[in-house]
């Protein structure tokens, strides 16, 4: 029988080629270290040497931090250090954007930042920001291509959110309402500690809800002249980011970030090609439409089903599969084993 964890070649492929600071892995371990875990083995586990955390030059993949983050709720045993790390995520760590972020003059203006240059932190992740004249919302979708698992990248991303805020106007009175779309945890008065009472699961969606009145506020390095100096940057970092990206994973974001499973022709002409021309640019690739959409799919449906609140039935809805029986049928053969098989090894 075929190996789950052997079936992800592309999975893991796509997310090494994403770095993050190694500041991260830093305040991870400072984190995890408070928590009872031994620095030494954690960092070992992951082949970080403790010199590397000292070099700001230094990054590591995402696949690096992902196996930090399991190993260290390993060695702590503590549910809740997703939310501790993310608590202790300082702007500086997230590098020019951090900086960026910290120049802002309002908090408005930091929201309007962080819509436009979030994929420089996490280039899977979907952002949407709606207002009324009440409250301004952040949406946060739910990432095919999890960290950790969705209810942990939450965790990361909401106290991370929250934590940056009120660093931003260095405030503890900060308050927010925060929807999440799976149900309390068992360390939920964490969660309450970490980011206020006005928390509610079992919502339609995951957003966090900030009323208008915080909108305004200064934050307290607050420095325009920096602000245009580190946006330039910015824009340059996502420039290279997009002059970097193919045509497959171009067409790989589009169809993960839709998640409508747009046919041939509809995304060629998302990206202004005949079907023809898109063919052609895609086999020079050595690759083709379908491959990719398979591919998408698989992906998808690894992630879902690492969920334990997403059964088997549920998955293939998401993925557009109207009979149980057909996405049955397509994940053995992608994988070798059935979608229940694959749960089972997890």
């Amino acid at each position: 029988m075929a190996n789950p964890k052997q079936k992800c070649d592309y999975r893991k492929q796509s997310m090494d080629l994403l770095e993050f600071p190694i500041s991260y892995a830093a305040i991870l371990a400072d984190v995890a270290e408070e928590y009872g875990a031994n620095r030494n083995q954690l960092l070992h586990s992951v082949k970080i040497k403790a010199s590397d955390l000292a070099d700001a030059n230094q990054r590591i993949t995402t696949e690096q931090l992902q196996s930090l983050i399991v190993e260290a709720k390993q060695l702590t045993n503590e549910s809740a250090l997703c939310l501790y790390f993310g608590e202790h995520l300082t702007l500086t760590a997230h590098g020019v954007l951090g900086y960026a972020l910290m120049s802002c003059h309002t908090i408005q203006q930091a929201i309007d930042l962080l819509m436009k240059y979030h994929r420089l932190l996490f280039k899977d992740i979907t952002l949407s920001a709606h207002q009324d004249s009440q409250h301004i919302e952040v949406e946060y979708q739910r990432r095919p291509q999890a960290l950790l698992g969705h209810n942990d990248d939450c965790e990361l991303f909401f106290s991370g959110v929250i934590s940056s805020i009120k660093h931003l106007l260095h405030r503890d009175d900060f308050e927010c309402e925060i929807y999440l779309d799976y149900p309390a945890p068992p360390h939920v008065d964490q969660y309450r500690a970490l980011m206020g009472n006005a928390i509610y699961f079992d919502s339609d969606t995951c957003k966090i809800s900030i009323d208008k009145q915080w909108l305004d506020e200064k934050p307290v390095y607050a420095n325009p002249v920096m602000l245009q100096m580190y946006e330039r940057q910015c824009d340059q970092l996502l420039a290279q980011m997009e002059a970097s990206t193919g045509l497959e994973e171009k067409v790989r974001s589009y169809l993960i970030a839709s998640q409508q499973f747009a046919s041939l022709q509809q995304t060629a002409e998302h990206f202004h090609m005949s079907t023809r021309t898109f063919r052609r640019r895609l086999e020079e690739e050595h690759t083709s439409f379908q491959d990719i959409l398979d591919s998408v799919r698989q992906q998808l449906a690894e992630t879902y089903l690492r969920d334990p609140s997403l059964s088997v039935q549920h998955t293939a809805e998401l993925l557009g599969f109207h009979d149980v029986s057909n996405f049955r049928r397509a994940f053995i053969r992608w994988t070798g084993i059935s979608p229940a098989e694959f749960k089972k090894h997890l």
